[in-house]
């Protein structure tokens, strides 16, 4: 056993830190299910893949890809506790949205929300998931629309007969169970996790108004692989998979909660490319999801609080297909393909309260179209190989309207109806590497891309506490350019990766200031004292300069060590010359982490992450500012029986003070403080 998990960490060192630089013949060994193998062009990219081992050891998904990649959610807590609104992923700090500025994929299928671009993180049971391929950048190619600061491509573990799972005991009657079972290539997983935080606002500043946070999640996800025909195996492989999720969050004001639910469905029919023939994948997927979201406001000296907004549905609905055709052998590769999406969705909210009774009602809402077609290639020349992407894709925003009705006299006192919008996009990569020998490899590349705004974003506007965002129908597409180099080193116990970006995030959506409580502001209405006013908009230009590092290191026979940074000098420019030179809202200057494995006789480990976040701002003015902050967890896994485990974790184990929000009247909220979780793991 110790031996074998040995071996995972080397794997992890020299494989998983510098996965861009992965061989032909570590190509060759990828199960393929539901996707074509990765694409070895992406080597000329940041690309690093995150391990099965570090997702399980993680608390969330999107802690894990935290601690690997310096992925971020527009806020600094995990989806544990935060508001499905701002589960969005971002790379690099580039400018944190609560849409997210990457693409998260599972299985080929898109995650992020069809309404608002989010992803419900806990709709993912980890068990499901093999590794995370994640390559930094924009997109282009197989990648498309939404990919603007990377994308992350989740894969779907391999079916195996199996019964296993997990129960976990925390504080506070924390507590949570995962079962995972398999039987002739169907797999069913299932989790349930039911947490209590700490009251986000602190003493001094607490009032009657804070309460605990809270999250209750469920998720059930099953799949099937199969030949299409059992004894031609050539003729493709079936996959289907199927899930549902229903979450829940209390966001540490008393009355704000936050009720999500959603389904899933695809089908793909992939075949695998040999020297002999092409390889194929055609995927079909639809996606639906519903948000109800209560908001509320904040009484002077937050001796209460009372319903600002009652938003009682989102639902909405997505559609996609996507197809390829791949040409593989020893030096090139190449894949043609196109893909469609369609979202469709609307908000039903009530608003406007007084004396405790709502006295308007809202409902907004729209399509979007996004229709693509691409070309890639890489071709090998001795130690030099050049790859490229041509994309084009056609986006639409249609069918969009906006009714506000007064509910006392039943009168509609708004009635928008946005002109139909559309954009096409061309996006293009071009990398080239140069491998000096079996342990060195160089890189350097070029992009462009783009991100659709959200019908969340073109139409909803929304409340926390008394700050204010409207929406913005007319918002157009976000677009980045960049350019990056980078050094990959790999040899049998040490790995580095070093890479220098800069890049250009044309109109980016951001909330933008335009007033302050209290007063009282067309389409918007009363804002309170203490309060703030925003509207997305496109606003200017985001240059960002960065550095990332990544590395490991097997010290010993017992000891791992890694480490991974990315420093990110982001400001705007070019638009409103009150935000010359400031950095985006929640873009941090820094953000590391450090990790370390010892393994003791017996296969017992004891390891530890410690994530450390700078400085970054809440609002774009650059007045309200969030201080740096880390984070340290501890794991021990005792391995009990040849079948059992049980794994002792302390999270934020030296309770540190973590700043996640800043109100404009200076009201702080934290993350939750040091936590114990004992979990109880069988393994077949």
């Amino acid at each position: 056993m110790t031996r074998f998990r040995m071996d995972i960490a080397a794997l992890y060192v020299v494989g998983g830190l510098t996965a861009g630089a992965a061989s032909s013949h570590e190509i060759s060994e990828v199960i393929v299910r539901g996707r074509l193998e990765p694409y070895r062009g992406d080597a000329a990219f940041s690309a690093i893949t995150v391990q099965k081992a570090d997702i399980d050891a993680a608390a969330s998904l999107d802690e894990a890809l935290k601690t690997a990649t310096q992925a971020s959610l527009f806020r600094r807590s995990s989806s544990l506790t935060a508001n499905p609104t701002v589960q969005g992923l971002s790379l690099r700090a580039i400018g944190p949205s609560g849409a997210g500025r990457a693409l998260v994929t599972f299985n080929g299928v898109p995650q992020n929300d069809p309404f608002g671009g989010w992803v419900i993180w806990a709709a993912l049971p980890s068990d499901a998931i093999d590794r995370a391929r994640v390559v930094r950048g924009a997109g282009g190619g197989a990648y498309g629309a939404g990919a603007l600061t990377g994308v992350v491509d989740l894969g779907l573990a391999p079916p195996i007969d199996t019964f296993s799972g997990q129960i976990d005991i925390g504080e506070s009657g924390n507590h949570g169970i995962s079962l995972t079972a398999g039987y002739g290539g169907a797999m069913l997983y299932y989790t349930q996790a039911t947490r209590y935080g700490d009251a986000a606002v602190r003493d001094p500043q607490r009032g009657a108004a804070d309460q605990g946070v809270y999250g209750e999640d469920r998720s059930l996800l099953a799949t099937w692989e199969r030949p299409l025909v059992a004894d031609n195996p050539s003729l493709g492989n079936l996959t289907f998979v199927a899930g549902h999720y229903e979450s829940r969050r209390d966001t540490g004001l008393d009355g704000a909660t936050a009720l999500s639910s959603g389904n899933q469905f695809a089908v793909s029919l992939t075949r695998r490319p040999e020297a002999s023939r092409k390889g194929f994948r055609l995927q079909a997927w639809y996606r639906d999801s519903d948000l109800a979201n209560r908001s509320v406001s904040v009484l002077t000296g937050r001796t209460g609080t009372a319903l600002a907004n009652d938003q009682i549905g989102t639902p909405a609905k997505g559609y996609g297909v996507n197809a390829a055709l791949r040409h593989q052998d020893d030096d090139r590769e190449w894949e043609i393909g196109v893909d469609a999406r369609l979202n469709r969705g609307e908000a039903r909210e009530y608003f406007r309260y007084v004396s405790g009774a709502a006295t308007r009602y809202r409902v907004a809402g729209g399509e979007t179209r996004l229709i693509g077609a691409y070309a890639q290639g890489m071709q090998g020349f001795g130690p030099w190989s050049l790859t490229g992407a041509l994309r084009v894709d056609r986006w639409q925003a249609t069918d969009a309207f906006r009714q506000e009705r007064d509910l006392p006299t039943g009168q509609t006192v708004l009635d928008l109806r946005p002109d139909k919008a559309e954009k096409t996009v061309v996006s293009a990569r071009l990398g080239l590497t140069r491998r000096v020998n079996a342990q060195n490899q160089w890189r350097i590349a070029a992009y462009n891309g783009f991100r659709p705004p959200s019908l969340n974003e073109l139409y909803r506007p929304f409340r926390v506490g008394n700050d204010v965002t409207e929406a913005n129908s007319a918002l157009k597409p976000e677009t980045l350019k960049g350019i990056e180099t980078g050094w990959r080193y790999n040899d049998d116990s040490y790995g580095i990766d070093v890479g220098l970006f800069y890049n250009v995030l044309s109109d980016p959506i951001s909330n933008i200031t335009i007033g302050f409580g209290p007063g009282t502001f067309p389409t918007a209405g009363f804002i309170p004292a203490g309060g703030v006013l925003r509207q997305r908009q496109n606003a200017g230009e985001i240059q960002a300069t960065g550095l990332e590092v990544s590395a490991g290191w097997i010290a010993t026979l017992n000891l791992t060590l890694k480490a991974s940074a990315t420093l990110t000098d982001a400001r705007m420019t070019g638009g409103d010359p009150t935000l010359e030179g400031k950095r985006p809202a929640q873009a941090t200057d820094y953000m590391a982490t450090f990790g370390a494995t010892y393994q003791f006789t017996g296969a017992n480990d004891l390891s530890l992450d410690w994530v450390f976040t700078g400085e970054s701002f809440e609002d774009d003015l650059n007045r309200q500012r969030l201080r740096p902050a880390s984070k340290l967890r501890v794991r021990f896994d005792k391995l009990v029986t040849d079948h059992w485990s049980v794994i002792v974790t302390l999270d934020n184990a030296l309770d540190a003070d973590i700043p996640i929000q800043r109100t404009a009247d200076n009201i702080i909220s934290y993350d939750n403080r040091r936590s114990l979780w004992l979990t109880l793991k069988y393994i077949p």
